[in-house]
Formats: structure tokens, sequence, C-alpha cells
């Protein structure tokens, strides 16, 4: 599915902040937020940063399945290779 550029780089962040190691934490966080603050500048801060990912989170969902699907696709053709 087509999304918008600066929804995938919101997505991507998100997911990034899910599986990032812990002490690299803070600056994924930072981010992910600094994606937000443009939307919610932008949007004459109508919207909160959590409004936002709660209205991403459809999105958010279905990226996360892409992107263990694709992992598991890679993990398979690795194997194949050997």
């Amino acid at each position: 599915m087509a999304r918008n550029p600066e929804v995938e780089q919101i997505l991507e962040a998100w997911w990034q902040l899910d599986h990032i190691a812990p002490h690299e934490r803070a600056k994924s966080e930072k981010q992910l937020n600094g994606l937000l603050d443009k939307v919610v500048v932008r949007g004459a801060q109508i919207y909160t940063r959590e409004q936002i990912l709660d209205y991403l989170w459809p999105q958010y969902r279905d990226y996360r399945l892409a992107k263990k699907k694709n992992e598991q696709v890679g993990v398979a053709q690795a194997a194949l290779k050997k």
C-alpha cells in the first residue's frame, strides 16, 4: 500500500522505538517525537502526538505485520541459499 512519505517515516520511527536496544531508546523516541511535532505544528496544534499515534495505529499494526513477513521471507531465502 502506498502511503504518504511522512507517514512512512513516522511508522518506521515508531517501529524503531519498539525494537531498539534500551540504551538507545531516548534517541529513537526523540526522533519519533520530532516527526510528530512537525505534524502537530502544521495542524495548528489541533491534535496532540498521542492523538496522531492513535489515528495511525491501524496503519502501524499493518506496517508491523508487513515487516515481520518480510523478515521471515528473508530468513527463508537465506536458508535456501545454504
